[in-house]
């Protein structure tokens, strides 16, 4: 029987896939944890200069703006003889009673060094390029399994020390070591739940997971106000992974995987396992020998490059494949518009704390916005199909952004102004996870088999560009008005455009070989191209009567 059939008789939904999803679930709420806790571990409490040894405050420190609150960067260049030259600070005193102790207080990343706290989110989103790059070919040549497994010690280890830190290189280095090794788990544990997932089921089980990285930021904000010091708090954020770390050894190995490197029996092995392990009823031994493509040998008309990829080739030639037509098409269209999800993500997350409002609650309510906005593209996914969810997405991400920029192009600084800004970062966050969502899908659903690790990563590696540029974009809002809105803008309309050029996918089984990827293509676009072939596999055209009914 083909691989879908025999996870149905296996159980669709049984205590393997459950464990699987469990594991997928854990890492998501880490998910949220590590890519955003900078937001409360380099939070700037409110500071000013410092006495000058032997002077009280008032000698030592002028007062500036309209509440003449005292300077933050400058102080008197000759405290207590009223001469009122100034020079920039030497130190700091940081009011941490309320907000809490971070890396600005402890290592003054104020004034001068103020890009170093944003900088030290660029290199985590740096690391998850590293990892991006280094975990689709890593899993794609050992296993997802093995590949998990290890890079949870390793993450656990390097999450851990994090709190260790005694200076801000020491910080930095270690987040950035520890994106680089998140990516080595979150990559093939996705992979591993989408391929253990039959086609019906994989757009809303695929979804659960993702909402706990909202879940996630929620929680952190509440963990956050409980947790002041920013060591306590890292620690406590590493929870999920170290309790995903004590069970992992239970995950088994994607079936989908060893049949794409040419090991039927060991797939088959796996199959009997999930098969008793879900406790299912006459399941036949064997399962998966009987249909000669799920044993790694291509559909009649692949090509040799089908050939080699679908046997589990080389590094090189899977990668070169990327490359090569369709699949470039999804190599490049999809890295773009998760370059653009990223950035706008991170855009509007990072700047909640400029928002006004109490920043924990605020950062609370553009959470929960995430979450609210998981559960409705659920519902579009399952009627509009992964498409028209991604060109809505875009389309009013574009218009919410514009929003922004018009507020904030206007100059208002009255409540209303606020409000309203307050209401289109939310939005934002909420827009993005229309394209987000159904991306994350055709990630999976559009790469064959044998190369979608190897594919994923590269398009996480292009898209974690976005959560770089993110925060010095913001920076250079310093210099020059909305640069980083307006970049933001042009990145949403390019990738409404251009994801005209993929498929539908939601109801179609996950491609085996290139010739099946040829196959989406020429019948499943919105809108046809003169190069698209007409007529519809046999499987493909069940699957979307199915989709459409």
């Amino acid at each position: 029987m083909e691989l879908n059939e025999a996870f149905e008789a296996a159980g669709a939904l049984g205590r393997a896939q459950i464990i699987i999803l469990i594991a997928t679930s854990l890492m998501n709420l880490q998910t949220g944890f590590t890519v955003l806790e900078n937001v409360f571990l380099a939070k700037t409490p409110p500071y000013h200069c410092g006495n000058h040894s032997g002077y009280s405050k008032e000698e030592s420190v002028p007062l500036e703006g309209a509440l003449g609150g005292y300077a933050t960067c400058t102080e008197y260049a000759y405290p207590g003889t009223g001469d009122n030259q100034t020079r920039g600070c030497g130190q700091w005193e940081f009011n941490t009673e309320v907000a809490g102790r971070s890396i600005v207080s402890d290592w003054s990343l104020v004034c001068g060094k103020d890009v170093l706290p944003g900088l030290a989110q660029t290199m985590v989103v740096a690391g998850f390029g590293i990892g991006s790059l280094l975990a689709g070919p890593v899993s794609d040549k050992f296993g997802r399994r093995y590949t998990i497994i290890v890079a949870l010690v390793v993450f656990n280890a390097l999450g851990l020390s994090v709190s260790l830190a005694q200076s801000y290189v020491v910080f930095v280095i270690l987040r950035f070591l520890v994106g680089s090794v998140f990516k080595a788990i979150r990559i093939p544990v996705m992979n591993l739940l989408f391929e253990s997932l039959i086609p019906e089921h994989r757009a809303f089980f695929g979804v659960i997971p993702t909402s706990l990285v909202s879940v996630g930021l929620m929680l952190m904000s509440g963990i956050a106000y409980l947790v002041r010091d920013w060591r306590y708090l890292n620690i406590v954020l590493m929870v999920p992974s170290v309790i995903m770390m004590l069970f992992a050894w239970m995950l088994p190995e994607s079936v989908s995987w060893l049949l794409s490197q040419n090991k039927p029996a060991e797939a088959e092995k796996t199959m009997q396992k999930i098969a008793a392990f879900n406790k299912a009823n006459n399941f036949p031994s064997p399962a998966l020998s009987a249909t000669g493509c799920d044993a790694g040998i291509p559909l009649d008309g692949a090509n040799a490059n089908d050939e080699a990829v679908s046997k589990g080739g080389s590094g090189l030639k899977v990668l070169a494949e990327l490359f090569r037509q369709p699949t470039v098409t999804v190599t490049v269209v999809l890295s773009w518009n998760w370059l653009t999800c990223g950035l706008t993500y991170f855009g509007f997350a990072l700047s909640t704390g400029g928002l006004a409002g109490n920043p924990y609650l605020n950062f609370f309510l553009s959470s929960l916005m995430d979450f609210i906005a998981l559960i409705i593209v659920t519902t579009l996914l399952k009627r509009l199909g992964t498409m028209k969810t991604l060109l809505f997405g875009f389309v009013m991400l574009s218009v919410t952004l514009l929003g922004v920029i018009v507020i904030d192009f206007s100059g208002s600084a009255s409540p209303t102004a606020e409000v309203f800004r307050t209401i289109f970062a939310f939005l934002g966050r909420f827009f993005t996870w229309f394209a987000a969502q159904p991306s994350i899908l055709m990630m999976s659903d559009l790469f064959p088999t044998p190369m979608r690790n190897t594919g994923t990563a590269i398009v996480h590696l292009v898209g974690n560009v976005g959560g770089i540029l993110a925060p010095q974009l913001l920076y250079l809002d310093k210099y020059i008005s909305n640069i980083s809105w307006l970049v933001m803008l042009g990145c949403c309309l390019l990738s409404s455009v251009i994801s005209l050029l993929l498929p539908e996918t939601v109801g179609y089984k996950q491609p085996e070989t290139p010739e099946d990827l040829r196959e989406l293509f020429a019948n499943n676009r919105l809108i046809k191209f003169g190069g698209d072939r007409a007529g519809r596999s046999e499987t493909g055209e069940s699957a979307g009567n199915a989709a459409a009914i």
